[in-house]
């Protein structure tokens, strides 16, 4: 694909992280990430020989195996000037990797945002109403990263409203649905009244546990989806890609 501004690979590859969860239900992330990444002038691969970030074992415990996926992820992604992945909780895990010199780990949110501030990807001219955001836990507070989707929506002509100043967990947290699933409820009902509060059915959230919650909560009338994809529907819809 041609990028937006320059030749393809003229700004770098990058190392896709497929994810497990993002890969086999939320894989329209994946397929947007590469299409806007390759706009932006990147050369995007997925490895074959990446697996699980290791995030869930990690949180469960599970050293040992959570060790094993960073090693062979390590050997999969580390050849390349950006290592991307699509969902929060994979980016925060992906931080604290042992990565050598040169090669930068960021999630899909901060790479598209840079690529639209360095003009390197476009902004709409169409005003697109309203959109309510929900930030995930592991893009706020983990990696402190709250610019760069507000800033994407923006550059998709969307008006962001804010459903949480406070950044909230959403109950989703992991294997949290399962081991304490009242605990759980609880919280994705107060997010999902959050959201509903702001009576816009367009939300955007940048980690699948919290879509898939949210999704739960809020049930039929509203529209989940990762800010990347309202971008790339929006760039589309004005003939820009």
């Amino acid at each position: 694909m041609i990028g937006y501004q320059g030749e393809p690979g003229g700004a770098g590859t990058v190392g896709l992280l497929a994810g497990c969860i993002q890969d086999e239900w939320f894989r329209p992330v994946n397929r947007a990430a590469v299409t806007l990444l390759e706009m932006a002038g990147h050369e995007v691969v997925v490895p074959k020989g990446q697996t699980c970030c290791g995030a869930l074992a990690a949180h469960d415990g599970h050293w040992e195996a959570a060790h094993r996926y960073e090693e062979r992820n390590l050997a999969a992604l580390a050849g390349h000037d950006m290592v991307v992945a699509t969902a929060a909780g994979c980016s925060a895990h992906l931080a604290d990797y042992g990565w050598p010199s040169g090669v930068t780990p960021l999630d899909v949110t901060v790479a598209v945002a840079r690529a639209i501030d360095e003009g390197r990807l476009p902004r709409v001219e169409t005003a697109n109403g309203t959109i309510a955001i929900q930030d995930p836990c592991h893009l706020r507070h983990a990696q402190r990263v709250m610019a760069e989707p507000r800033a994407i929506l923006a550059a998709a002509g969307y008006e962001v409203v804010e459903t949480d100043p406070a950044g909230l967990c959403c109950g989703a947290a992991g294997m949290y649905t399962v081991r304490q699933p009242e605990a759980s409820a609880r919280l994705g009902n107060q997010k999902a009244d959050q959201v509903r509060s702001t009576g816009v059915p367009r939300v955007a959230s940048a980690n699948p546990g919290c879509e898939m919650q949210l999704r739960s909560h809020l049930g039929a009338g509203f529209e989940i989806r990762h800010p990347i994809e309202w971008y790339l529907d929006a760039v589309t819809a004005e003939g820009r890609a």
